[in-house]
């Protein structure tokens, strides 16, 4: 019998939660458990799906539905699924998503090749549309350094880890959980790896495909708004700081700025600043052209 609990967060998802237990159940090695948190649906067919799971029998591997009395979001979901999880390795997965037959397997041997590790991560297959083959993405370098600056010609940040990614039940104690003050508007998975990564823990890469996000499925990424990332740019402003990023926090601060239709000076003078000493960047010019009213009037329409 190995380490892993499988936790599945679900609220809405309904019949597809039974996609996403039958890719753990399909596994080529069987977790010690599948632990799904319902985070107080008021969806029926979440319900009934979880009603239906809890009764479930199967040999090797315990299935466990713990009902949540009050909404929380994905980040105390996850918290809740992982402190009463008994395996040492712990799996998230998303109710709408699944797992290829040989990703516990493949998790399993990376943290028993080094017991070092804190976390693993390895490629993954993106579905942007339904019955599409997806796109494969290999996170490859996740150094902070890499992931929280810009792409290139783009205002969007080069973050690439899932917020799945499997991690050593200690380094989740370590860390304090997830923050419940990120809800489902903000990158509550991000806010928890900046730490993970920023505490030094040992990782490693996964070169095979261990995770299928049917992104296509999912509605918290169309949530997300400059003030999601203004947000991290905030509480993280000493790590853009330290690893040589100033910068980048600033045009996600000044973004914020405008979005929330603030006082935008003191970034928009520290992006000027960086100009005239010939850091030229496309996404500090667009951080800086880009016209308030405009990002007033797609806040408007979010709220909407």
């Amino acid at each position: 019998m190995n380490n892993i609990s499988v936790v599945i967060t679900c609220y809405r998802e309904g019949k597809l939660i039974y996609e996403a237990v039958d890719s753990v159940l399909q596994q080529s090695v069987l977790p010690l458990e599948i632990i799904i948190v319902n985070d107080a649906s008021t969806d029926q067919s979440t319900i009934a799906v979880c009603q239906q799971l809890a009764l479930k029998q199967v040999s090797n591997c315990a299935i466990q539905v713990i009902w949540r009395e009050i909404n929380g979001g994905s980040a105390i979901a996850r918290n809740t699924g992982f402190s009463v999880a008994r395996g040492e390795i712990l799996v998230p997965l998303d109710a709408d998503d699944i797992l290829p037959i040989d990703a516990l397997q493949l998790i399993e041997s990376a943290f028993k090749s080094d017991l070092d590790l804190s976390f693993v991560y390895g490629s993954y297959i993106r579905q942007d549309r339904y019955q599409s083959l997806g796109v494969t993405i290999n996170p490859d370098d996740i150094c902070l350094e890499v992931m929280l600056g810009s792409k290139r010609f783009s205002l969007s940040s080069n973050w690439k880890l899932l917020g799945t990614t499997p991690l050593k039940r200690s380094l989740w104690a370590s860390l304090g959980g997830y923050d419940p003050k990120f809800g489902v508007k903000d990158l509550h998975d991000v806010e928890f790896w900046i730490r993970a990564i920023a505490s030094g823990g040992k990782y490693t890469n996964i070169p095979e495909v261990i995770y299928i996000w049917r992104k296509y499925l999912g509605n918290n990424s169309r949530l997300v708004t400059p003030m999601a990332w203004n947000q991290i740019a905030e509480k993280y402003f000493d790590i853009y700081q330290k690893i040589g990023l100033e910068y980048r926090a600033n045009e996600l601060l000044l973004l914020g700025s405008k979005w929330l239709n603030q006082d935008i000076d003191l970034y928009r003078k520290k992006l000027l600043a960086s100009l005239r000493f010939g850091q030229i960047r496309f996404s500090t010019l667009v951080a800086i052209a880009i016209p308030r009213q405009f990002l007033l009037f797609l806040a408007r329409w979010h709220q909407r």
